[in-house]
C-alpha cells in the first residue's frame, strides 16, 4: 500500500474500566508514532461509557462513526488502546465488529476468554499447559468458608485477584487470614469474582511478545520483569522496574515456552498483538495470563521484545494497519 501515509486511523483509548489511566499514558507514547504516518483521529472512552472525540459526542456506525448531528467521521481502521475491563474483554471489540469498522488487535471471543483468568486456566488445561491451581469466589459467596478453604488447600502465602483486570490492580498478598479477608473484600469490591492461589516466593516473571501481520509471525525471545516481591501497578508503571527484553534463560525452557504459546495462539486465535506472561519456578513453568493489548507506555515490555526480534514501533503499526485494512 504504497500511499498509507493517507490512511485514517481511530487511535481509541480511555475506557470505563480502572485501567483507563494507563490507557491515557499509552496513547502519549503511540500517538506521535502514528502521526508520522497517518491521519490520527483520538477517540476518548470515558467513565461514563461516552466516546468522545474532543467535546463532541459519537457512536461506532457501518464503516465509521458518527456524530450527534449526523456528522460522519471516516476511517480506515482503529486501534483499541484499551486494557482491562470494558476494553480489552472482547465489548469494545464487539461494538466495532458490529460497525464494521477494521480494528487492530484480537477479536471479541478471543478477548473475552483472555480477559477471564479463571476462563483461560480452564483452557489451558484442555491444552496440557500448566496452571497454579486456584479457588474462585464469587460476590455473595461466604467469605468465612471460602478463606477455610483456601487456608486448608493451600495454606499461606496466598496471592488473591479479580479474575477480569490486569495491571495488578486489586491484587495482594496474604500471610495471614486477616489479609486474606481483607484482599478477598477489596478484590471482589472492584469485578464480580476473584481469585485465589498459592503465592510463589521465589518465581520470576516471563513475558513472551507474539506478533503477526500479514505473512510475518513473531514469537519474541522471552523477556522479564527484573523485580524482587509482589509486582504490583506501581512497579509496573515506575521507571525505575528493571526490565529484560532478553531474559536468560537456556534453550530448554524457552523450547517449552515458545511450544505453550503457540499451542495458545492456535486455540485462542490470537492474533496482531498479544504478551503471553508466565511464572517460572527453577524449571517448572506456570501460565499466568494473556494481554490481548499489551501496555504501550515508556515502561512497557512488549514492544522492546518485539523490537530485539527486528521490528520497532513504527513498522509495528505501520504491518497491523496494513494487514486490517487488506482484511475487510
Amino acid at each position: 500500500m504504497s500511499n498509507y501515509k493517507r490512511l485514517r486511523v481511530a487511535l481509541i483509548y480511555g475506557g470505563r474500566g480502572f485501567e483507563s489511566e494507563v490507557s491515557c499514558k499509552g496513547k502519549e507514547h503511540i500517538l506521535p508514532i502514528l502521526a508520522k504516518s497517518y491521519e490520527v483521529y483520538p477517540i476518548f472512552i470515558a467513565r461514563d461509557g461516552r466516546w468522545l472525540y474532543g467535546e463532541r459526542e459519537l457512536f461506532p456506525a457501518f464503516r465509521d462513526f458518527i456524530f450527534e448531528n449526523g456528522e460522519r467521521l471516516y476511517v480506515d481502521a482503529a486501534i483499541p488502546l484499551l486494557h482491562g475491563n470494558y476494553g480489552e474483554d472482547g465489548v469494545v471489540q464487539g461494538a466495532l465488529e458490529n460497525a464494521r469498522i477494521p480494528y487492530v488487535g484480537c477479536d471479541t471471543i478471543c478477548s473475552a476468554v483472555c480477559r477471564d483468568k479463571t476462563v483461560l486456566k480452564a483452557v489451558a488445561k484442555g491444552l496440557d499447559i500448566p496452571t497454579l491451581p486456584c479457588l474462585t469466589v464469587g460476590q455473595g459467596e461466604e467469605i468465612d468458608r471460602s478463606v477455610i478453604v483456601a487456608e486448608e488447600k493451600f495454606g499461606y502465602p496466598l496471592f488473591i485477584k479479580p479474575t477480569r483486570l490486569g495491571s495488578s490492580i486489586g491484587a495482594a498478598k496474604a500471610d495471614n487470614r486477616n489479609e486474606l479477608k481483607a484482599a478477598l473484600h477489596n478484590a471482589l469490591r472492584l469485578c464480580d469474582r476473584a481469585m485465589i492461589e498459592p503465592y510463589l516466593s521465589c518465581k520470576r516473571e516471563i513475558e513472551c511478545g507474539y506478533f503477526s501481520a500479514g505473512e510475518a509471525e513473531i514469537y519474541s525471545h522471552p523477556g522479564e520483569i527484573l523485580i524482587d516481591g509482589v509486582y504490583d501497578y506501581n512497579g509496573k508503571y515506575k521507571s525505575d522496574t528493571r526490565l529484560a527484553e532478553v531474559a536468560e534463560l537456556d534453550a530448554e525452557i524457552c523450547r517449552r515456552l515458545r511450544g505453550y504459546s503457540e499451542r495458545l495462539v492456535a486455540a485462542l486465535n490470537i492474533r496482531h498483538i498479544s504478551r503471553i506472561d508466565y511464572f517460572l519456578v527453577r524449571d517448572e513453568i506456570y501460565l499466568n495470563e494473556i494481554n490481548t493489548m499489551p501496555g504501550f507506555t515508556d515502561q512497557s515490555l512488549y514492544a522492546r521484545m518485539i523490537g530485539a526480534s527486528g521490528i520497532d514501533e513504527n513498522e509495528m503499526f505501520r504491518r497491523l494497519i496494513e494487514a486490517v485494512i487488506g482484511d475487510r
